[in-house]
């Protein structure tokens, strides 16, 4: 294996260089070898994520629901607040001559 990072970097991470005849002579040969999945895990089972996944996506539709009903209110502000202009503009306006 080739060490892509400089020495000085592996230094002063706190890693202690040592030359290949070294590691072959005073180990040998090393393998790597894969992660072992484990049949039995610790974590949540499949039922808690699709009930979690369950709640949250009742959760999104409830707030997509709010967010329409503010997107109408503020339409529908904004239709009073151009009339109330338009009428203001119309009753300020200069009577023609």
């Amino acid at each position: 294996m080739i060490d892509e990072i400089g020495s000085s970097t592996l230094m002063r991470c706190g890693f202690a260089l040592v030359q290949d005849e070294d590691l072959v002579s005073e180990q040998g040969m090393q393998t790597p070898t894969p992660p072992v999945l484990s049949g039995s895990s610790n974590g949540p089972s499949i039922e808690v994520h699709q009930q979690e996944q369950l709640r949250l996506q009742a959760e999104l539709t409830a707030v997509k629901g709010v967010l329409t009903e503010e997107k109408e209110l503020s339409a529908k502000r904004l239709e009073d607040l151009v009339a109330i202009l338009a009428a203001l503009t119309t009753k300020l306006s200069p009577p023609a001559l």
